[in-house]
């Protein structure tokens, strides 16, 4: 990645939103590290030293706070590991973006109102108020094909809302699609929104199954990156005694609790004090054991990489069970994505295509409810706008997801 595709992925992030940034990152560095740098790069996340921006390509992009400088660069240089400063100071970079974004802002309109939002926008990314109104207004005018009802409330609140997309004929199958559980992962709940637009307004792609989608899934963090921190990851749990808050939510499942997860609540992969610890998990949890029993499919819905990752994660060693049929029905899904769009995503195992990662939605739904497909999917792209992608992808991206998925319930149906 070159400098000036970092500096304009950075500035993207003023640009695209109706807030203003107020980020949080004086002095925060942005750094490459050299090919040979996972496992370092990997222990410093656990560690709480950094943030891992980019995990696609040989080389890593990471954030580095000013009070990890000197403790990064010295375990780089002892593991003979180069690397290279990108960006000197983040919010510098960001606050003279902000006039820019605040001009194109202004030049486009496009957008819900307080009283009305019929469908899932395609220019903009939509606010968590706007999600709500267009959930709200699809309840109503299209009541033989959702129902929309919170299954629990957030650390500050907020309804986590869930909406069944209702089959057109007796069905003793269910999917079951989670989206916006890392809250800067903005195209994750985008696309669940755009499937539920499909799926209401496309009876037979889904008239034999029913279909719980969950759009957003940590609404706390995910305001919290429209109006302070626009990288931030976590939910927004205070951690008493820490200086840090936040749990990761993607660590907080009970499947092999704390492997590749880190007890330190300034870690981006924060476990929390327990399994099942948050509202946010429980309510999941919750909701996913009354489907126990009818579940064919479960796809977490994540950015980015373009990749439909297969358990386990937790460990290399081990393989889940049903892997060739679970590749297979992955080589189904990215066929039709490349049919549809020409975008290829790759089949991967989470483990050994990422990093071992314990305690996720994914390793969770096929060791607790023995869900035999389950997936955690990294939507575009690969690395050049990253958590920062651009609105302009919203509508392919959606329609690219929406031809896999709907290839994926044809074959596990027939």
């Amino acid at each position: 990645m070159s400098v000036w595709r970092v500096l304009r992925w950075l500035m993207v992030m003023i640009v695209m939103s109706d807030a203003i940034m107020c980020l949080p990152n004086t002095r925060h560095q942005v750094w490459r590290v050299g090919s040979r740098g996972s496992n370092v790069v990997q222990q410093l996340l656990v560690a709480g030293m950094l943030d891992v921006l980019n995990h696609s390509g040989s080389s890593r992009t990471v954030r580095v706070p000013p009070e990890s400088l000197t403790e990064v660069k010295d375990a780089l240089q002892d593991a003979g590991i180069p690397y290279q400063v990108l960006i000197h100071d983040l919010a510098a970079h960001l606050q003279a973006a902000d006039e820019e974004g605040r001009e194109r802002r202004s030049a486009d309109n496009s957008s819900c109102t307080v009283s009305s939002c019929p469908a899932p926008l395609n220019t903009h990314y939509m606010t968590f108020s706007q999600m709500e109104w267009y959930l709200r207004d699809v309840n109503t005018s299209s009541p033989t094909r959702i129902t929309v009802s919170s299954i629990g409330k957030s650390v500050e609140g907020r309804n986590i809302w869930l909406a069944h997309i209702l089959p057109s004929q007796p069905s003793d199958k269910a999917v079951w699609l989670e989206a916006g559980l890392h809250a800067r992962e903005w195209i994750s709940p985008a696309v669940a929104l755009h499937l539920i637009h499909h799926m209401i307004t496309n009876t037979s792609a889904t008239s034999s199954v029913d279909v719980f989608i969950v759009p957003m899934a940590n609404p706390d963090g995910y305001v919290y990156t429209w109006i302070t921190d626009r990288l931030w990851r976590k939910n927004r749990r205070v951690n008493g005694g820490a200086r840090c808050d936040g749990v990761d939510l993607n660590r907080n499942w009970d499947s092999h609790f704390g492997v590749g997860a880190s007890n330190n609540p300034c870690s981006e992969v924060y476990q929390g004090p327990s399994a099942f610890s948050e509202p946010e998990t429980k309510a999941l949890r919750d909701a996913m054991l009354k489907l126990k029993d009818n579940l064919e499919l479960v796809l977490a819905l994540h950015s980015y990489g373009q990749d439909l990752l297969y358990p386990w994660g937790w460990s290399t060693g081990e393989e889940a069970p049903g892997k060739h049929d679970l590749i297979a029905i992955g080589q189904v899904f990215t066929q039709a994505v490349k049919n549809a769009t020409g975008t290829e995503y790759a089949v991967k195992n989470a483990a050994e295509g990422y990093y071992v990662a314990s305690g996720a939605t994914d390793d969770w739904a096929m060791e607790a409810l023995h869900t035999k497909y389950v997936y955690t999917l990294e939507l575009r792209d690969q690395g050049r706008q990253g958590f920062l992608l651009e609105p302009a992808n919203i509508l392919a991206c959606s329609e690219e997801i929406w031809q896999g998925i709907t290839q994926v319930i044809k074959k596990i149906n027939a």
